[in-house]
Order: C-alpha cells, then sequence, then structure tokens
C-alpha cells in the first residue's frame, strides 16, 4: 500500500488514519432502500448492486401488500437480499399479517424485516398500534422471519421520551434474546456526527448493545436533503446545522455524505467496540447513483472528498 493510492484521511486532531481498505469494509455489507414506486423504473437490481446487496422495500400509506410481496421475489431473483419494512399501524388485523408474513417468506424467502410503528399513518387501521405489539403477536418467527430489525432515533422522538425509548430498545433486546432472535437497529439519515456518536454512548450506559446500521442519505442537493429531513424527522440536524453556516455551504457544495461517511470511518478505528455495525442508504428518489455511489466506494474505485 503507498500513500498515494490508499491513504484516504489522516485526522487533523489525532494520529489515526484510514485508507481505503478500511471504508471498502465499512461499506461491504451497505444495505439501500426503494419504493414500490420506484422499483419500477429499475431494470435489473444487479446491473446496479452487488450481488448479495440488502434492499429494503419502504412501506407508505399507498404500499399494498401484493406489490411488497412480487417486488421481495424480483429482488431476490435479481440476485439481491429483500427486507421489507412491516408497519404494525398498516395492518389490518394479526391473521391477516400472518398471511402476508408467510408468503412473503415462502414466495421470496425473506428471513429480514424491518418492524416499525408506522408514525405515517394518521391511525392505526387495525388494532396493533406499535412495533412491539406486533412482533410479541409472534407471527414473524412463527414464520421464519428470524431476523428483526427496528428503528433508531439518535436524535429523540417527536412523542416518545428519552427514558421511554429506551425502555422500548431494552424490551425488544430481551424479547430477541428470549426467543433466540437476531434484533438489531437501523437509523434515520442524518447532518451531525457528533450527535450520533453521543447516543451510541447513551445507548451503551441503558445497556442496549444491538447492533446499529447507520442511515445516510444519498446522492441529493441540499434543498432536497432539507425537505426530506424534515419529513423524515430529522429536525435536530438540521438545527445544528443552522448555527454552523461554514458547514452548511460544504454541505450544499456537495451531494454526497462523503463527510459523514468518513466520521464514521475514524470513528471505527478509534473505537474497536463500537455499536455501528453498517451502513443504510436512502437514495431519496435517486436510487441508481446512490447505488453507483456507494459501489464505486466498495470496489475501491472511488475516493471521498475531504470536505470537514
Amino acid at each position: 500500500m503507498t500513500n498515494n493510492d490508499a491513504l484516504i484521511y489522516a485526522a487533523d486532531d489525532s494520529d489515526r488514519i484510514f485508507d481505503k481498505t478500511t471504508l471498502q469494509s465499512l461499506l461491504s455489507s451497505f444495505s439501500i432502500e426503494i419504493t414500490v414506486k420506484e422499483a419500477a423504473k429499475i431494470d435489473d437490481f444487479s446491473n446496479h448492486l452487488p450481488i448479495g446487496t440488502e434492499v429494503y422495500i419502504v412501506a407508505t400509506p399507498s404500499t399494498k401488500p401484493n406489490d411488497v410481496v412480487d417486488l421481495a421475489k424480483r429482488i431476490r431473483g435479481e440476485g439481491m437480499i429483500p427486507v421489507p419494512h412491516i408497519a404494525a399501524r398498516a395492518i389490518p388485523s394479526v391473521e391477516i399479517l400472518d398471511r402476508w408474513v408467510r408468503r412473503l417468506s415462502v414466495e421470496a424467502n425473506v428471513t429480514a424485516a424491518l418492524i416499525i410503528a408506522g408514525g405515517n399513518y394518521d391511525r392505526p387501521v387495525g388494532t396493533l398500534t406499535s412495533s412491539m405489539e406486533l412482533v410479541k403477536s409472534g407471527v414473524m418467527e412463527g414464520n421464519g422471519i428470524e431476523d428483526l430489525r427496528f428503528a433508531g432515533h439518535p436524535e429523540g422522538h417527536p412523542v416518545i421520551s428519552h427514558h421511554e425509548l429506551m425502555e422500548v430498545l431494552l424490551e425488544k433486546q430481551t424479547y430477541g434474546e428470549q426467543k433466540h432472535l437476531t434484533t438489531s437497529l437501523v437509523t434515520q439519515f442524518f447532518f451531525d456526527f457528533t450527535a450520533m456518536a453521543e447516543w451510541e454512548r447513551q445507548l451503551l450506559r441503558c445497556g442496549v448493545h444491538m447492533p446499529v446500521r447507520i442511515g445516510f442519505h444519498g446522492v441529493a442537493s441540499l434543498a432536497s436533503l432539507i425537505r426530506q429531513a424534515r419529513y423524515c424527522g430529522v429536525g435536530a440536524s438540521i438545527e445544528v446545522l443552522a448555527k454552523q453556516p461554514a458547514k452548511m455551504l460544504k454541505i450544499a457544495a456537495s451531494t454526497t455524505p462523503d463527510r459523514l461517511v468518513r466520521s464514521l470511518a475514524r470513528h471505527s478505528v478509534e473505537f474497536k467496540q463500537s455499536l455501528f455495525a453498517g451502513c443504510h442508504f436512502f437514495p431519496l428518489g435517486n436510487f441508481e447513483k446512490t447505488a453507483e455511489w456507494v459501489s464505486a466506494i466498495v470496489r475501491g474505485d472511488l475516493e471521498l472528498h475531504d470536505n470537514e
């Protein structure tokens, strides 16, 4: 390895460095998400992603269960791993959930799912109101879905206190341990890695040790990021940026999350026992460009910009 072709970053305040290999390893098992509507525009997932990439299927109020099954089958058939979002508030009944999850398992070999409450649904369609209620139904493991992912909220939740969030995470973690299930967290995208690192410390202090997949925005303009951030509840990061005009200008000059990925890479070098165990990308309408950008880093064909 030479400095010219491998050195990516040397922190100004640290002697530690990370190289191209570190970044490739960090992103090698990245996941990405897509809606049913967006998927219709993709010719073949294998033309855009490494074989074996996890592709999350986003749950929206207009998403039909049959369409999710069909897309999961297609994703599996094109060499990827389907991971559907399953929103508790969108489920009419446990019986319907059971039939749907069985189809996902049998027809698309789905073994992992992101279990969410479904805050974008104004009111529950049925009796399930939370991700924990859905999990406790036993439908998931009863149909072979033994890898359960849950939403992480580094910047808090608009209606649930910090203490309550930690209690719920501990409950999910304990349930998984008791049932011998794999459990982990997936976060929303963000703009301030300092806050993300502090959240990790809070998890550890509270006894939460589930692996965390960090969410990053995909290829997008600053205007699009701000619009999506407010919709997705990433308001705290926006407030931080508003107080740092210089950093805002740097983000505006870049359409990719180089700065944040580099921060995670530095963190992974400095803290070997970190809970951060992978990266998840939100394309925000630019699936092909985002997939191409991340895949190029994994191949070693692209170096991240130093826009710290």
